[in-house]
């Protein structure tokens, strides 16, 4: 068993007075005794937030992204403040365990440390981590969803959301990773512009490929992965057996961190292509480290698999409903004839 005193919780990102405040709270109790690291900028409002350790980081800015299928629309693109406030909390941990969150999170109990020691067969020859980090299945992908319905591969795309080991091992993750320049961060020119797992996006890679593919390329200089672009089916296999032989994926079902903003894709999970959801990450965990695995009961993926049939099932009594509904007002209607033909009924003579 993990002890509480033995985390630190770095709470990184801008202060949302709503959510933030909500989320340290959440740590207290669900966590006590856990070292909390507030990472944020300077002249933040902090006073009344219950914190350990306050960084205040300067604000490296964020640049620009204007979307190549959409002229008039762009957006920040705030990776660098992402890993400044994350490279700096990390850091400053000082227990043998640490959970990077955003400041937007919050925790309804602590299940996801349940799942510490579930999976310990692992491929050493893909085998980065001392031990295996944990990490949400929302936005961690293989595939990306198009509204066109034509998903590309995205390989080393862990969600960036949150992430539980150990200390050593986060610092090894995100501490070595470079800064994005402009270029980087948008108006990449790309390998191959026609394979774009999202074609509006105009970076070299998502946040989230940008920390895994720094950190890939530490420990295996020799992958050929250029940008978003360039994936292949080898380094799609090679991203698969780092991703499965070194991280646990889970749902909010498992690990019990929650996202308000991205409430719809936690209730969702299920319906969004190519995200390595709990269900799926077990599959790939069997295929890639331990053929013999018994899949651990998945309450989430079976409610949403019954409500799927449920509404299969009612099909056809919503048609029936209609019907009905069609037979009386038709009946109503033709003895309304009748009865205006026989009586010489209408509305003018009601005038």
């Amino acid at each position: 068993m993990i002890k509480y005193s033995d985390i630190s919780v770095v709470l990184q990102g801008a202060i949302d007075r709503k959510l933030t405040p909500k989320c340290l709270k959440s740590i207290r109790k669900y966590l006590p005794y856990a070292e909390i690291i507030l990472s944020t900028w300077e002249n933040s409002q902090t006073d009344g937030l219950d914190y350990d350790i306050l960084l205040l980081n300067h604000d490296p800015g964020g640049f620009k992204h204007d979307f190549a299928l959409y002229n008039k629309k762009s957006s920040i693109n705030n990776f660098n403040r992402q890993l400044v406030s994350t490279k700096s909390g990390v850091q400053k941990s000082s227990r043998q365990y640490c959970l990077k969150l955003r400041s937007d999170l919050v925790l309804n109990n602590s299940n996801f440390l349940k799942y510490w020691d579930k999976f310990n067969k692992q491929n050493e020859e893909y085998k980065i981590f001392k031990h295996r980090v944990l990490c949400s299945s929302i936005y961690s992908r293989e595939y990306s969803c198009n509204i066109t319905g034509n998903s590309l591969p995205t390989p080393f795309h862990p969600s960036d959301f949150w992430f539980f080991g150990l200390t050593e091992d986060l610092k090894d993750y995100f501490c070595a990773c470079p800064m994005q320049t402009r270029e980087e961060a948008s108006n990449w020119t790309f390998k191959y512009p026609n394979r774009l797992p999202y074609s509006s996006m105009l970076w070299k890679f998502a946040p989230e490929q940008f920390f895994c593919v720094n950190w890939v390329k530490k420990h295996y200089p020799n992958i050929q992965f250029y940008d978003w672009s360039d994936w292949n089916p080898e380094n799609i296999e090679f991203s698969n057996n780092i991703l499965y032989n070194n991280f646990i994926f889970l749902d909010y079902e498992q690990s019990g961190i929650y996202s308000d903003k991205h409430s719809e894709a936690i209730k969702n999970i299920y319906k969004i292509n190519g995200l390595i959801t709990f269900r799926h990450f077990q599959h790939q965990y069997k295929q890639y480290c331990n053929g013999t695995y018994k899949y651990i009961k998945d309450a989430s993926f079976y409610k949403y698999k019954l409500k799927q049939h449920y509404r299969t099932f009612m099909l056809p009594f919503r048609y029936i409903k209609s019907w009905i509904g069609e037979i009386f007002s038709l009946l109503y209607y033709f003895f309304a004839v009748i009865f205006s033909s026989i009586f010489g009924v209408n509305n003018h003579d009601r005038k």
